[in-house]
């Protein structure tokens, strides 16, 4: 699927407050279920806007990443929880036991796919929630602190950005990191990571310099962009507010939700089929609301 550019999407319309609100509730609503069948509708539905969103290359990087997380939690999960039943195989070699617990898998599973939803989640707040947006909502707030989280969030992506060009500028070197010896390669990789460091601190320093020369936070910003609330911006609000309300209903009614990892011992309940439904319309508003931004624009 070919990525929709933001500018053509319902969430350009959106003001950056109420997009900033849907995140938030978002995050909430990971952290409210942690049934098998709950969290892998969390995944599908983030993996569909994913892919209008975020494109088909992203988003296929993205999840080849949650596989390898996804087995590795599995694996280190198992492994160190072994006590509870059912027990499915047994491993014996030498003094050594190895018991394979349902129970423990299951909880792994819904513990990786809760962890890889809260990844995709930011992967598209990155993507919708700009640096200047969300400059423009915590700037009235603190401005300092809209920095913070402007930096925080664009970090990984940046760093990543900044790495590949250093790797193509030391090639032309004839400094290649793929050939050689582990060690040789490890070298090498630790030295670009070095320079990077270097590279960063010096330029958080310039950069802190001249924020204070400008006396950034004395007086309040100016946005070369200003947004107004809408009538459409009333209504995502609301209902996802309506949503996140009976969600939280749900889970004080104990569906979705396990205390311990001895009551895993399936993987989809039938009292798991009201907080799905809910979840899934929740996670495809968006996805919704650009059917209706296109019929309106239409």
């Amino acid at each position: 699927m070919k990525r929709v550019p933001l500018q053509m999407t319902f969430f350009s319309q959106v003001h950056p407050v109420a997009s900033t609100i849907y995140f938030a509730e978002l995050m909430t609503c990971l952290l409210l279920f942690n049934h098998v069948g709950v969290a892998l509708t969390e995944v599908i539905g983030l993996t569909i806007c994913g892919f209008y969103y975020l494109g088909k290359k992203s988003m296929i990087g993205q999840l080849k990443f949650a596989a390898s997380f996804l087995i590795m939690i599995l694996f280190f999960n198992t492994l160190l929880n072994q006590k509870f039943h059912p027990i499915l195989w047994q491993f014996h070699w030498g003094f050594l036991t190895y018991k394979f617990s349902y129970a423990a898998f299951l909880y792994g599973l819904a513990m990786a796919l809760i962890l890889i939803a809260m990844l995709f989640v930011f992967a598209l707040l990155n993507q919708i929630l700009t640096p200047s947006r969300l400059i423009y909502v915590f700037s009235p707030i603190a401005p300092r602190l809209a920095m913070l989280v402007s930096i925080s969030f664009t970090l990984v992506a940046n760093f990543i950005l900044r790495f590949k060009k250093l790797l193509i500028l030391q090639r032309t070197r004839n400094l290649d990191t793929t050939s050689g010896s582990l060690m040789t390669r490890i070298k090498k990789i630790l030295h670009l990571f070095e320079i990077m460091l270097q590279d960063s601190l010096s330029s958080a320093m310039e950069t802190a310099n001249l924020m204070d020369a400008r006396g950034f936070g004395a007086a309040k910003r100016s946005h070369y962009r200003s947004y107004h609330w809408q009538v459409s911006d009333w209504i995502f609000i609301g209902l996802s507010s309506l949503l996140l309300l009976n969600m939280i209903i749900i889970r004080l009614l104990k569906f979705g939700w396990s205390r311990s990892v001895t009551n895993f011992t399936v993987a989809f309940r039938f009292a798991d089929s009201l907080p799905i439904v809910f979840l899934l319309i929740f996670f495809l508003l968006p996805i919704l609301s650009e059917g209706v931004y296109r019929a309106c624009q239409n």
